[in-house]
């Protein structure tokens, strides 16, 4: 029972500080008898975590959150433990003063990879004229699949289209031995939100020029890259991309033509010894069948690779809406 519970409990840290969406969290799995020790437990991992004290997660989340997990508790508890009434109470108090504040945190913890990664984004979808200031879902379970394919970018130079707030890139960075990591957008805002982001992710980053990072003996580069003009992208010293990688960036038919430019120039000015992982929220098969159609008119294929499974994944994202993996490369 001690083991159940602290599992659940650990397993709802980590939910908690990555804003895993309420619907997805299994609520049903709260172990009964919960002791008082252990509803304390469950507030010090979550609201008081010391992550969420210093970058706080949005606070609507938390609020939220605490309902729920009161629901819970005063379901199959006897009594509840002041401290969650306290913590919800407190949160409660601070939803006036958090609708002036257009960003939060998201904290994306897996003690097994030694990563903590604390991401500041817009709490808007669409913010700045570009929906790249916060993580999608398409990210999250692209990074968690080159996490359990380390081999795929080990020792390699990777670039990625559409970076937006870095999470894929800075997990890859992290875990997966990249020699050159190239993040890339076409929103200046994106760029300036993922520097700040990795000077807080890799504090042992050296800045060798604007955008320019040494890490480690790795080199990362921040660029702006609109892809209708990437033949006019100037490419960092020693750059050459092996592997291109790109999520949640098929959802607008409207850029099509320049996405599949830019991935056509870049295969091109490598004579093709690259290839390309792309990860797409399917909200409209149709939409990606249409991306997928004009990449095969440019003699690409692609294949279609296994979505970590939830109960074997290191990250959380919401699955309500399927996400699919693609390695794309060009016909011999």
């Amino acid at each position: 029972m001690k083991e159940e519970s602290e599992s659940f409990i650990d397993t709802l840290k980590y939910q908690f500080l990555c804003c895993y969406p309420l619907h997805c969290i299994d609520w049903d799995a709260i172990p009964k008898g919960l002791t008082w020790e252990q509803h304390k437990q469950l507030i010090e991992n979550t609201a008081l975590q010391p992550l969420n004290k210093k970058y706080p997660i949005k606070i609507s989340y938390q609020l939220n959150f605490l309902k729920r997990l009161l629901q819970q508790l005063e379901k199959h508890c006897d009594e509840v433990h002041d401290i969650v009434y306290e913590s919800y109470c407190a949160v409660q108090q601070r939803v006036a003063k958090d609708t002036t504040e257009k960003y939060a945190y998201k904290h994306y913890v897996q003690p097994s990879l030694d990563v903590s990664i604390t991401l500041r984004e817009s709490k808007s979808f669409v913010a700045e004229g570009t929906t790249g200031l916060c993580s999608w879902q398409a990210s999250i379970a692209l990074a968690d699949y080159l996490v359990q394919n380390i081999k795929l970018l080990r020792g390699k130079c990777v670039l990625e289209l559409g970076a937006g707030t870095g999470l894929c890139g800075t997990i890859a960075l992290q875990c997966c031995g990249v020699r050159h990591m190239l993040l890339t957008d076409g929103s200046h805002e994106c760029i300036e939100l993922m520097k700040e982001n990795v000077l807080r992710n890799f504090r042992e980053a050296s800045e060798v020029n604007d955008g320019e990072y040494e890490i480690k003996g790795k080199l990362l580069n921040l660029c702006k890259l609109e892809w209708g003009s990437v033949s006019d992208m100037k490419w960092p010293n020693g750059f050459s991309a092996d592997v291109i990688l790109a999520a949640d960036v098929v959802y607008d038919d409207t850029v099509f033509d320049s996405l599949t430019n830019a991935i056509n120039y870049v295969f091109k000015i490598r004579d093709d010894k690259c290839e390309m992982l792309l990860a797409a929220t399917v909200r409209n098969e149709h939409t990606l069948n249409k991306f997928l159609n004009l990449l095969s008119t440019l003699d690409f294929q692609y294949i279609e690779k296994d979505v970590m499974p939830l109960d074997k994944c290191n990250f959380y994202w919401d699955r309500t809406t399927p996400v699919k993996i693609f390695q794309i490369t060009r016909k011999s």
